[in-house]
């Protein structure tokens, strides 16, 4: 559906050397029907890169091609149209305060050829959708954060596009109403086939919707995958530091680092963090290797969760015993892990 050919995109400043390089030579595919999510800290180029996609910003150089045709080589009128193939919502709404519910999502279909009737219809159909058909005649000030994305929502349908933008379309939103948003964009793919490009800087986010996902650095795309091969083997240590945004670890390291003994661990113990994925992630790993090799095994952090259907886990494990059977229980825990990492020793 979306192919992303060597895109870069610079501001000029005036001055060479101070020219900002927001989006650097990126390549994607997007298919049909997928949920991409797209992923960097602030300034890392993805909401720039986001507004290429539909040349809200025009590259400074590569190709967009939606559906097989390249909007780069469009003039304006047919960019325009091409436009209408792709819906977009963003942070803060961007609703039209003086106007209601109603009109907000009815604004995309002015100079339709639509009659008033075919108008409603279609209007009051996509209010259904989203759960907002009593709300036609309320108005912006009226509606709580998840209310307003869901009218935004609305209104991005209104063309039926092929392809939903989100930009941060999450962001402003509390916990609860995030997941009924992201349970609302899932629907929305399934049953209109939508293909949707979620860009966040949540990790969480990504991990409830997406099937694959891109993480952007300094305009960059420097990883790229399916969300399961992200998560259980992420390959840059950006990608990293965003799991860890989802697990809470760090808390528990931080922990290990200025007060271990509030944690149970003593003089002489190995801490181990134990990664693991599919049967591994449901299987007794511990109390088995435990009983075998005669050594004490105490988990002090734990977290699984389903990756596509698939379940993935992360512990940090305590081994206390003698030198020679803590060394062979360490060696059979590789042995049944994605990654074993010893984090400290003694």
């Amino acid at each position: 559906m979306i192919e992303l050919r060597q895109v870069c995109k610079t501001f000029e400043t005036g001055a060479k050397e101070a020219n900002v390089h927001a989006v650097r030579d990126v390549s994607l595919t997007i298919g049909d029907g997928e949920i991409f999510g797209i992923i960097g800290f602030s300034g890392a180029g993805k909401s720039t890169l986001v507004r290429c996609i539909n040349l809200l910003e025009r590259p400074t150089s590569g190709q967009v091609i939606l559906d097989g045709q390249d909007l780069t080589k469009l003039s304006e009128r047919e960019l325009r149209g091409a436009r209408k193939r792709m819906g977009m919502i963003f942070q803060h709404f961007n609703l039209m305060k003086s106007r209601t519910v109603y009109e907000n999502v009815a604004y995309p279909l002015l100079g339709s050829k639509l009659s008033r009737e075919e108008k409603r219809e279609k209007v009051m159909g996509l209010l259904r959708i989203v759960g907002l058909e009593e709300k036609e005649k309320a108005y912006p000030s009226q509606l709580s954060g998840g209310q307003k994305q869901r009218v935004a929502i609305a209104r991005a349908l209104a063309n039926d596009p092929k392809v939903l933008l989100c930009d941060e379309a999450t962001s402003a939103l509390d916990p609860q109403t995030t997941g009924d948003i992201l349970k609302l964009l899932r629907e929305l793919n399934e049953s209109l086939h939508l293909t949707i490009v979620l860009i966040t800087h949540e990790m969480a986010v990504v991990k409830q919707i997406c099937t694959r996902v891109a993480v952007m650095e300094d305009g960059r795309v420097v990883e790229e995958g399916s969300i399961y091969d992200v998560f259980s083997n992420p390959q840059q240590p950006i990608t990293g530091r965003f799991i860890r945004t989802t697990t809470h670890i760090d808390s528990v390291e931080e922990i290990l680092r200025t007060n271990p003994a509030s944690l149970g661990v003593k003089k002489g113990d190995i801490v181990v963090r134990y990664d693991c994925a599919g049967d591994s992630a449901s299987q007794a790993v511990v109390s088995r290797l435990s009983r075998e090799y005669g050594v004490d095994i105490s988990i002090i952090f734990g977290n699984v969760e389903m990756l596509l259907g698939t379940p993935f886990g992360t512990m940090i494990v305590v081994f206390r015993g003698g030198e020679e059977k803590v060394a062979a229980a360490l060696e059979a825990f590789r042995a049944c892990a994605n990654r074993v990492e010893v984090i400290c020793r003694g």
